[in-house]
């Protein structure tokens, strides 16, 4: 049985420890930067200070993750470790009990603002991805005792992962309602491109040691020497792909993409709210509500696979078949189409609730400021505090500093600069070990018409 989980070990490690070098969906430090326009993606009720056109992709490109788990330096170990990954005592010490992860990416194809009246428009048509997975500690122990002694006997449960992969045609509008209030909203049609699901509620395995000279024939073929139990769901939807399946005997074979029969598996509907009020000269307030909305899968696009028998014995005749290989493959546990299993899914975007405050100085070309957020992911929602100071003295150049102390564990900082046409900007910079986030934002635009009066 030796290196059995080896693939295995690295799909679940690569998934969980790389995904920890960056976090967020929107860039905070940004929010009250006034001559940029990825503000509106945080409030669509504020007002960029003229119009806009971004370059296509570049214009807008965000990609992020968020770990409750390991540090900069941790990955390092994990890289220096090879194949011993789950020998590293020290790397292991500092799991807990539940080990999260979530990921997104969120780029705009073609985004665009400008003026209009008494009012600002925007259009938007982006691609967005959300990742999310829960893995037991449980899970890593049962893999360490493995590779350290070969010992298969072990359980682990409530392991789930999570994507929806989708487009977004988006519409805002925002208006001065008074000389201190403005509101805005944006609609969006979301296209599903893909989704996977899998959920381990519960996995168990139990086998004699019935030899010790590894001489298979000397076991009774009729006799029972342990079980395993699993109860588990994997399911995809998406058009033009998704898990394939044996003909003859319904296994799953494979992950399969037609790209000549590619297109939309699933559609939906969202919706952002904002607004900010000047409450005296210098004080402003706002609040965002981002991302309310669903998308619908298709029951004809979907396929479910589970195992045809949740619990079985082992016996002398499958013994060897069954220690030898990935003890976590879907083949040893026979997983199986479920056509009955497939429907039309809903899904829920992960929504955010954003409140900030700010403060001006010297003429409003400096500001200090504010921001709290919570955005509902699965597995669990992520909260974090943003300060900021912001130095904005003319459109074409703002610069602004954040210290955001919750998902990087206080131990980052984020900066961010707008020069021109070129915005660069990061929440969380790392300066520690204990730092479990960074991430980063490239924007570049063409302003359009005339600036705000």
């Amino acid at each position: 049985m030796k290196g059995f989980l080896n693939r295995r070990i690295w799909l679940v490690a690569g998934s969980l420890l790389l995904g920890m070098t960056m976090h967020a969906q929107y860039l905070r430090t940004s929010y009250f930067m006034e001559g940029t326009s990825s503000r509106l993606e945080l409030n669509p009720g504020l007002q960029p200070m003229r119009g806009y056109f971004n370059i296509p992709v570049l214009g807008s490109f965000n990609v992020g993750t968020s770990s409750n788990v390991l540090g900069i330096n941790d990955i390092i170990d994990v890289l220096d470790s090879g194949e011993d990954i789950f020998l590293n005592d020290d790397l292991y010490s500092r799991l807990k009990s539940d080990n999260r992860l979530n990921v997104n990416l969120k780029t705009d194809v073609l985004s665009f603002g400008w003026y209009a009246g008494k009012g600002f428009w925007n259009v938007n048509v982006g691609l967005r991805a959300d990742v999310g997975a829960s893995i037991p500690q449980s899970m890593f122990e049962y893999l360490r005792r493995v590779n350290n002694t070969e010992d298969i006997n072990g359980s682990f449960s409530n392991m789930n992962f999570n994507l929806n992969a989708y487009a977004e045609i988006g519409l805002g509008y925002s208006r001065q309602i008074t000389e201190k209030l403005s509101v805005g909203g944006r609609v969006k049609v979301l296209l599903g491109i893909a989704r996977a699901e899998m959920a381990v509620d519960n996995f168990d395995i139990y086998v004699d040691d019935a030899l010790t000279n590894g001489d298979y024939t000397e076991l009774n073929p009729y006799q029972t020497y342990g079980s395993a139990t699993v109860n588990a769901r994997v399911s995809t939807t998406m058009k033009g792909g998704g898990l394939s399946f044996d003909e003859t005997t319904g296994q799953i074979d494979g992950f399969d993409i037609d790209g000549s029969n590619f297109g939309i598996a699933g559609a939906g509907f969202g919706i952002d709210l904002g607004a900010s009020y000047k409450v005296w000269d210098n004080l402003t307030v706002s609040a965002a509500v981002l991302d309310l909305g669903f998308i619908k899968w298709k029951e004809g696009e979907t396929t479910v696979a589970a195992p045809a028998n949740g619990s079985f014995e082992v016996t002398g005749s499958n013994y060897q078949d069954f220690l030898d290989g990935d003890f976590l493959s879907m083949d040893r546990f026979n997983f199986v189409q479920d056509k009955e299993a497939a429907e039309d899914t809903k899904t829920t975007l992960a929504s955010t609730i954003l409140l900030a405050g700010e403060y001006g100085l010297l003429d409003n070309k400096l500001s200090v400021g504010a921001i709290y957020t919570a955005r509902f992911a699965e597995p669990k929602t992520l909260n974090e505090l943003t300060f900021s100071a912001t130095y904005r003295p003319k459109n074409w150049f703002n610069i602004a500093a954040s210290y955001s102390p919750i998902q990087a564990g206080g131990k980052s900082f984020g900066l961010a600069l707008k020069l021109g046409a070129l915005f660069l900007g990061t929440d969380y910079m790392y300066f520690g070990n204990s730092s479990k986030a960074v991430n980063a934002f490239i924007g570049l635009s063409i302003p359009l018409g005339k600036s705000r009066d």
